[in-house]
């Protein structure tokens, strides 16, 4: 009994704890249900955007700059690959296409040349623009023309400054020997040239089309030509060999073979400078010069005493020749000084008892303030102008002769002395 009784209890017991366990389970708590509600979605919230330690965002700034460098250089590494390709590309392109490609350089150098041809033109003998060594120069200012001169002075855009090219002065024949292109029509005239801005070779442009490619070597080969240094220059004696072997050469070129009256033949290695008249009209002098071609002599310029300009006559046909070899006199000035009456010059002679007649005259040539007279006897005698009246006096040679009028004018003509 007492058994059953404790077996009782403990069911009664455990019937009693089943059901308060039922109990708790129904009951509803609303505030502790909504608070597990908003814990919830706070906590997936906080998953995304939980607030980080210092040390977590240094961290993860460093990973995220980090990540950007890398991205950065990646970049930067892929535009210098792909800049390179392209440098490479153009300095390896052929000149052709390169030139095709680089119009701006072609189109600048023709205009460049255009306006220098333009300028040559109209001002080549005003400021005796020259060929020296190739190069345009100007010999009023004494210094090289270049895009700058034009620049400054209006003849070209801004755009122009500094624009590195040489303006060139010079035969297309002399172009020709360097390329395949036929350009040997061409006559002393204006090129420009640069060296290719991304290539080895020489651009040489005309004021009307391009013209050529030409490696530097050739390009300093081309204006070496325009050297005008010929060796010493010499003033040749009656009693050389030379002297009458040039004036043979001049009376095959003129078709007869008169006698000459010679003032001076002077000459370098290459060019001759001959100042002579005919025996017949002493007063029609004439100066001509000659090139030595394989030991032949060649009349180049027939017409040098009809020329105003000297150096800009003789180096717009012959640009290497040395202008050092021609006189200091020009005989163009001069042409309406010349004397074709001598009557006043031989009654002063006789006057003063030079001579007893005229015909003791073998050579006499005049200027309005300059005569000169050789008699047959060999005496010389040199004639100055003074107020209206002739001051005539004898002189040792016709050295004495030359360096009394030099002392008057360094210009002086000289040429109406025959030389001996």
């Amino acid at each position: 009994m007492i058994i059953l009784n404790k077996i009782f209890k403990i069911f009664s017991t455990f019937i009693m704890l089943v059901a308060g366990m039922t109990a708790c389970q129904n009951t509803t708590h609303p505030p502790f249900t909504q608070k597990q509600k908003q814990t919830e979605p706070q906590i997936i919230i906080e998953e995304e955007s939980t607030p980080q330690t210092n040390e977590q965002q240094q961290t993860q700034q460093k990973d995220e700059h980090h990540e950007q460098t890398e991205q950065q250089t990646e970049q930067q590494t892929t535009q210098k690959i792909t800049e390179s390709n392209t440098t490479e590309k153009t300095k390896s392109a052929p000149f052709l296409y390169w030139g095709e490609s680089n119009a701006q350089y072609w189109e600048k150098l023709q205009k460049v040349a255009e306006t220098a041809q333009l300028f040559y033109n109209d001002n080549g003998s005003r400021f005796t623009l020259l060929s020296k060594g190739g190069k345009l120069y100007n010999s009023s200012t004494a210094y090289y023309v270049t895009t700058n001169y034009f620049v400054n002075n209006g003849l070209l855009e801004k755009d122009f400054t500094d624009f590195d090219c040489d303006i060139l002065l010079l035969k297309g024949s002399d172009i020709a020997e360097y390329t395949d292109i036929d350009i040997s029509h061409m006559d002393m005239g204006i090129f420009t040239a640069m060296k290719q801005p991304s290539g080895n070779k020489m651009m040489i442009c005309s004021p009307t089309e391009k013209v050529a490619s030409i490696s530097e070597e050739n390009y300093k080969k081309l204006l070496k030509k325009y050297q005008n240094y010929h060796g010493a220059i010499h003033i040749l004696s009656p009693q050389m060999d030379e002297y009458e072997r040039i004036l043979n050469f001049i009376r095959v070129y003129e078709g007869n073979y008169d006698k000459y009256y010679v003032r001076d033949i002077r000459l370098d290695s290459k060019y001759a400078v001959v100042t002579f008249s005919s025996q017949n009209s002493a007063n029609n002098i004439k100066q001509y010069v000659l090139v030595n071609k394989d030991n032949f002599w060649e009349v180049a310029i027939n017409d040098l005493h009809k020329q105003s300009n000297l150096h800009y006559a003789v180096n717009s046909v012959l640009p290497d020749f040395n202008l050092n070899l021609l006189p200091s006199y020009n005989i163009f000035f001069y042409k309406n000084d010349m004397k074709v009456d001598f009557s006043d010059i031989l009654r002063n002679m006789i006057y003063h008892e030079l001579i007893e007649q005229q015909s003791q005259v073998q050579y006499i040539c005049s200027t309005t303030n300059y005569c000169y007279i050789v008699l047959y006897g060999g005496d010389r005698y040199l004639g100055k102008k003074l107020n209206d009246d002739w001051d005539i006096r004898k002189v040792k040679s016709a050295i004495d002769a030359v360096d009394s009028m030099k002392l008057d004018n360094q210009n002086a003509p000289t040429f109406i002395v025959l030389d001996e």
